[in-house]
């Protein structure tokens, strides 16, 4: 079984989302990952070019760096750093998740999120198992 947990840019505690993934992942002795989706960061970029303001050159790869070393730190204190993949992409939450279901065939989602109502549309298109983690 494969298990991954999604978050967003807009999931302030990631700590407790990555807690439960771990907790849940050990009972099925299944394989974790995480894939963090800087959803507001991607608007904040399409935004700014359509308004001809560009962000710096290092706003996203440095907010994706920021993101995953917030994650890792996590995985740190609980001896699975370097077990559990990180990824931590740029773009719209559907999509992105679409794309990585390709690439990952992960059986269960969970979904590190505070606000469901937008998780819960993109959860009923997907056709994988899910579970919100508030």
């Amino acid at each position: 079984m494969k298990i991954t947990l999604v978050l967003t840019d807009s999931f302030s505690d990631c700590t407790k989302a990555i807690k439960e993934m771990i907790s849940l992942g050990e009972k099925l002795s299944a394989n974790m990952e995480v894939l963090a989706v800087l959803e507001d960061l991607y608007k904040l970029e399409k935004a700014s070019i359509s308004l001809g303001v560009p962000l710096p050159p290092d706003t996203v790869p440095s907010a994706k760096e920021r993101f995953e070393d917030r994650i890792k730190t996590v995985f740190r204190h609980s001896g699975l750093e370097n077990k559990i993949k990180v990824q931590v992409v740029a773009g719209e939450l559907k999509k992105e998740v679409e794309n990585h279901l390709k690439d990952s065939g992960a059986d269960l989602l969970m979904f590190g999120c505070p606000s469901a109502h937008h998780v819960c549309k993109v959860i009923d298109e997907l056709g994988v198992s899910s579970l919100i983690i508030k």
